[in-house]
């Protein structure tokens, strides 16, 4: 058994000596971020086996090494190549290297050309209904739902990334103006992006049990909500709100 003693000391161990943080481990993975946090601060102390093995692979250990401390298996270093094969596959009949030549390198039995580029990195974060949203900064079980969707991005998030999928019209703007995010449009929010004014934020009002997604706006030193559709109202930002998260992302699905 290893010394570590619990599923997220292991998981950390290995991603500190990959120098791996959350969100690139998500992005390799398919793992929600949220729920790479919860293991790593013992809050799910029994995540999905499926979700280890895709944790294990991307780590080069095994499910059961992050489930029970079980013995690490030897495994050979990503850029091992003997001495001979990297040789033979670059030289001519003298043992020389051949001039001009663009080689390929075998690695872990990836196989690249030198000069490819790489490919933009993918992060993937859950699909969150409303409510969840609104408790998402509090607990982070709500990423932990059987049924939760995993959507693909771009973007890397600086906290906590989640999507969610706009309800109602009061974020349509009229036609000729942009942005316009009519309902069923798919937005990606990030919890530790800077909440400016002329940004379009998430945020829970009074009296209100899910969040509200609006403009904020600021007008003689008070800030407002500010929905895209001019038949909606503003909404004052007052002490008891809180502005959950910033947008970063939208697409719609035709």
């Amino acid at each position: 058994m290893n010394d570590d003693a619990s599923i997220g000391s292991r998981l950390r161990r290995l991603m500190e000596e990959q120098e791996l943080g959350e969100n690139e481990l998500a992005r390799r993975t398919g793992v929600p971020q949220p729920t790479i946090h919860r293991i790593l601060k013992g809050a799910s102390k029994s995540p999905r086996i499926s979700n280890l093995e895709k944790l294990a692979n991307a780590l080069g250990t095994t499910a059961s090494y992050l489930a029970h401390g079980d013995v690490l298996p030897q495994r050979a270093g990503l850029n091992e190549v003997s001495n001979h094969d990297s040789t033979a596959s670059m030289s001519g009949p003298s043992g020389l290297p051949f001039p001009n030549v663009l080689a390929t390198v075998a690695t872990a039995g990836v196989h690249r050309l030198a000069k490819a580029k790489p490919a933009p990195p993918t992060y993937h974060y859950p699909l969150l209904r409303w409510t969840q949203a609104a408790a998402i900064l509090q607990s982070y079980s709500a990423a932990e739902s059987v049924d939760l969707r995993v959507e693909p991005s771009g973007f890397q998030t600086k906290g906590t990334g989640f999507w969610l999928e706009v309800k109602g019209d009061a974020m349509a703007a009229p036609t000729g103006v942009a942005p316009s995010l009519p309902e069923g449009t798919m937005v990606l929010f990030d919890s530790d992006e800077p909440a400016i004014p002329g940004k379009l934020v998430l945020a829970t009002i009074p009296d209100s049990q899910g969040a509200t997604f609006r403009k904020l706006i600021e007008e003689s030193g008070q800030r407002y909500l500010k929905p895209l559709n001019p038949s909606y109202p503003l909404i004052l930002l007052d002490k008891t709100s809180e502005i959950i998260a910033v947008a970063l992302e939208a697409r719609t699905r035709l």
